[in-house]
């Protein structure tokens, strides 16, 4: 099984830091949805809205007094929670350089180099090129400086992805611990 979790399996753990380990959260479907703190997990489990699918290795119990339970690494949720993948921000969100970064992971636009430090517009500024999602790249240096005030048409330099504004993951986050908290 592919490992997500921040904590490797086998790390050691205490009475004061295993509810600071992260534990992978499946939908009902076995689709990955996000990582919980072990803490959280545990109570999902106790109420009867998960179930454990994987345990921690060595094995670390959690005890109450009238119940054990062995620390999950991975949990199922009993119910299935619809995550919208296609709500986007809308046009009136502005871009930020910070958020152009993020969306493009640090990699520039026209060479893919992952040393990102400067933001190129699409259509440059001057001439009338907007602060948008759409006309916004993160961009390395000499890409930026070789494109200069021109399209990237015009420099011979194609984008390798179409910029867009990024897809609302925080949105869809919310929605699913409001679902399960209805559990």
């Amino acid at each position: 099984m592919r490992h997500f979790s921040r904590n490797p399996p086998g790390s050691t753990l205490d009475a004061r830091s295993w509810s600071r380990a992260n534990v992978l959260v499946l939908n009902v479907t076995y689709e990955a949805l996000c990582e919980i703190p072990a803490e959280r997990a545990v109570v999902l489990i106790s109420v009867g809205a998960a179930e454990t699918v994987a345990y921690r290795e060595p094995p670390f119990p959690i005890r109450s007094q009238h119940v054990e339970i062995s620390l999950p690494q991975t949990i199922r949720l009993l119910r299935y929670v619809y995550v919208p993948h296609s709500v986007l921000v809308t046009d009136s969100s502005r871009a930020t350089f910070a958020g152009v970064f993020r969306r493009d992971r640090n990699r520039c636009g026209y060479c893919a180099e992952p040393v990102a430090t400067t933001i190129d517009h699409v259509l440059p500024r001057s001439r009338g090129g907007p602060n948008t999602w759409a006309n916004l790249v993160a961009c390395c240096v000499p890409c930026n400086q070789r494109k200069a005030d021109r399209t990237p048409e015009e420099a011979g330099m194609p984008l390798l992805w179409e910029p867009k504004a990024p897809r609302h993951i925080e949105k869809a986050q919310r929605q699913i611990w409001r679902d399960l908290a209805a559990v």
